[in-house]
Formats: C-alpha cells, structure tokens, sequence
C-alpha cells in the first residue's frame, strides 16, 4: 500500500509498506479521509526528530471497515468509522477511569504507531465510533479535533450545564475553530476568538463566534476578563502571556495547543488572579460521556456548517504537496485533508 512517512526534520515523502494485517481483537480499515493536524506540522519542522524516521504520519482518520481480526466484533466489513487515535495499556489507574490519554504508556498512531495518512491502517476495534449516514466522510475526520475541544472544555468544567460567563480562545487554527464550533453547539453566550488571516476570521463568524479580534500585542486584552481562556497555537508562541492577561480573576487557562520548546509566564499577575492553569492532553472515554461520541454526535447534527473548515483536498499520491500547503501562511488553508 501507499504510505505518508516522516523523513526526517522537514521532510516527509510517499513510501510503499506492506498491507497491514489485524491481529485479534484489530481492525483494518480503508482510510477514506485524514485531516492534517497542526501537531504535524510542528512534528515535522521540530530540529530534532521527534518521531522516528519512517513513521506513517496521521491521526485524523476516516475510513471503512474493511477486515476484522479474531475476536473483533461489533462493526461490520463496509461500515464507516472514524479512529480515536489513542493506544494504552488499559489496566492502569488512568486507563480504568476512562482517561486514556495519561496513562504512562500511551503511543498515539501517526506518531508512535502507523497512522492514517495511508491506504490501510490496523486499530483496536474498541477504538472505533460509527459514523452516522449522511455525514460525509471528510467531515467526520473532523471528530478528532473536535473531541480535543470537548475534552479540554470539559476539564475546565465547562459544559451545556455550566457555560463560562466569557470564552476567548487564542488562535483559529483548526483547534480554535473547533472549540467554537463545540461551545456554540452547547450554547455558550459569549464566544470570542483572536485570528490573525481574514480567512480564519470568516470562519470564526460562520461558526458562531460572538467576536472575532485581530490578533495584535499582547496588551490589547489588558481587562477583557475572560473567566475561561483556551490556547490552541502551542508550537513557539507567546500565547501564555496574553492568557494571563485576558484572564479574569479567579479565571481558568485552558492548554490546547502543543508547545515545542519552553513557556514565558507572568507568575506575578497569575499569582494576582489565583489563576488556574488546566493542561489537556487528546480526549477521554468515561463511561457516558465518551469525549469522541460528543463530538461525532455534533458533527452528525449540523454537518453541513462544518464543511467549511475543510479548506484543502490533497490527494494521498500527493502527499508532500499537503504539507506544503499547510505550512504556507498564504494559502489560506484551515484543514488540509489526504484523501488516498
């Protein structure tokens, strides 16, 4: 099959690798989409590798059940799907709460397994969500992103029953916009988001966003009072300053995004706010309230308003070209989707 594989710092190309077969309790799925995550980005551009050289990059995925492995039940060959992207050991403490995504040995695939930017990939079965009909699956790749938004809000205790006073996101990547996607859908009164392209302002808007404000220095938010704020740039930004000083006293900041190096804080004005600090890592699967099942069931309920998001098809034989697009700030990309 074709794979999109990690080369080395900046550089990634289209390999061929045998078709995967599912072990016991595995799923081979036809991959039909994958979204290009800015986490890729940052992955591939680090200076030092963080993954290893031939990796199969990918973590957004879509696709069809295409083989079960022995003792894999539930779905059926034809069936789509979308992939919570997460492997653990499921019997630690962490595991048993449902909360994956800390447990101490947690590979994620695209990363440390085989991903899905790829003809083929084998999962667990226990890591699959069906996709409802009628939901495109492209759009359903959208589950992912979405399911970090749920799970981040969700750790801040913010939720259809208890929506912030006031929400500002930092930045409207893909993971911003998600967030207001996510907090629109369960109604949340002021929704507000910094963006530095028209593009992503444009989208903020069509989303829901209450306000959209261009992004400037640091100091413009000095006394906007926001009870929650969630950072989604991560990589080497100086987000974490503008949180401390956007935050309302008593305030929440919410970690999205991945930050490749070391933060600058102001502890002093932190201190002076007893701010809290919540770092959110992927999603969790608590019993009920799966953080993937909530975000592909607001995907399945208003489809057609998140296709927007999906900027850039690339197809799977073109896969360098993906990246370049994502990283080319003109180009107007929010989600660059491989389709193979």
């Amino acid at each position: 099959m074709r794979a999109g594989v990690y080369r080395g710092p900046g550089e990634v190309a289209l390999a061929e690798r045998p078709l995967p077969e599912p072990g016991p309790g595995e799923v081979r799925l036809r991959i039909s989409a994958c979204g290009l995550c800015g986490t890729d980005l940052h992955l591939v551009h680090s200076p030092k590798p963080i993954i290893d050289p031939g990796s199969i990059m990918g973590h957004e995925m879509a696709g069809v059940v295409d083989e079960l492995g022995a003792g894999a039940s539930g779905f059926a060959a034809g069936e789509a799907v979308v992939v919570e992207p997460l492997a653990s050991c499921g019997d630690c403490e962490p595991c048993r709460e449902g909360r994956d995504s800390i447990c101490r040995d947690l590979q994620l695939y695209g990363l440390r397994r085989p991903g899905g930017f790829a003809d083929a990939v084998v999962v667990p079965v226990h890591r699959l969500y069906r996709v409802p009909d009628g939901l495109p699956l492209p759009v359903a790749a959208l589950a992912e992103p979405f399911a970090v938004a749920v799970h981040g809000l969700r750790l801040c205790g913010a939720d259809q029953a208890s929506p912030p006073d006031r929400l500002l996101i930092l930045g409207a990547g893909s993971i911003g916009l998600a967030v207001v996607a996510v907090a629109r859908a369960w109604g949340f009164g002021d929704v507000a988001i910094t963006a530095r392209y028209p593009h992503q302002a444009e989208l903020a808007k069509r989303l829901g966003a209450h306000r959209v404000i261009d992004e400037g220095p640091a100091d413009d938010l000095t006394g906007y009072d926001a009870e929650l704020v969630v950072e989604t740039v991560g990589g080497l930004a100086d987000t974490m300053t503008t949180a401390g000083i956007a935050l309302a006293p008593g305030g929440t900041v919410c970690v999205l995004g991945v930050f490749m190096g070391p933060l600058t804080l102001d502890p002093l004005m932190l201190l002076g706010k007893e701010a809290r600090l919540q770092w959110s890592n992927c999603y969790a699967r608590r019993p009920g309230e799966a953080d993937f099942a909530e975000a592909v069931r607001i995907l399945a309920a208003n489809g057609g308003a998140y296709s927007g998001l999906l900027t850039h098809e690339v197809p799977l034989a073109e896969f360098e070209r993906a990246f370049e697009i994502a990283g080319d700030k003109g180009s107007g990309a929010v989600k660059v989707t491989v389709i193979p």
